[in-house]
């Protein structure tokens, strides 16, 4: 994956996806109980910033990326997913691009709704993600789906929060 050159979140959450493990827990999670991957990751880079998000900052995010998501981003993932499996290669690799470029765009839309960073301690921004990512979970009603489990979400802290928080997506840059 390139790594254009933008705010903070941004290059976070590259560094953040690819962590080991952490690729395949979010796509899990899109896939299979409905997450966006880039509201989970906004939910994990502002516990970074030291934020716990309310239920209110939450709904705002969802309602200022959902027309964007439903309308760009998930055709365009579609797409290349049909021509990864029918298409020349030199397509989907353009659809891959576009689909990046649209993630970017969600990104910055969840970027300007984050309030400036604080400094915090491992244990805080740990319990902070905890509840930013179930609260989450909660709002788009994961925990209904068949195999939901919060055990979901603890591997996906251990995968973007490893033990050295000197890592790049332990964190914020």
């Amino acid at each position: 994956m390139s790594k254009p050159k933008g705010h903070r979140f941004w290059q976070w959450s590259l560094d953040a996806y690819e962590l080991p493990g952490a690729k395949n827990r979010l796509i899990y999670l899109q896939d299979d109980f409905g997450f966006d991957v880039n509201i989970a990751l906004w939910c994990c880079w502002r516990a970074c910033e030291g934020e716990t998000l309310s239920e209110d900052a939450l709904r705002a995010a969802e309602r200022a990326t959902k027309e964007w998501a439903d309308g760009v981003i998930e055709p365009l993932r579609e797409a290349r997913i049909c021509a990864h499996e029918l298409g020349p290669a030199e397509l989907y690799a353009q659809l891959k691009e576009t689909e990046l470029s649209a993630e970017r765009h969600e990104q910055d839309i969840l970027f300007n709704l984050s309030r400036p960073a604080t400094s915090i301690e491992r244990e805080p921004m740990l319990a902070a993600a905890k509840n930013n990512l179930a609260l989450y979970a909660s709002l788009i009603d994961a925990p209904r789906r068949d195999g939901y489990s919060s055990a979901l979400l603890r591997d996906l802290i251990d995968h973007i929060f490893p033990g050295d928080t000197s890592s790049a997506a332990g964190k914020s840059a």
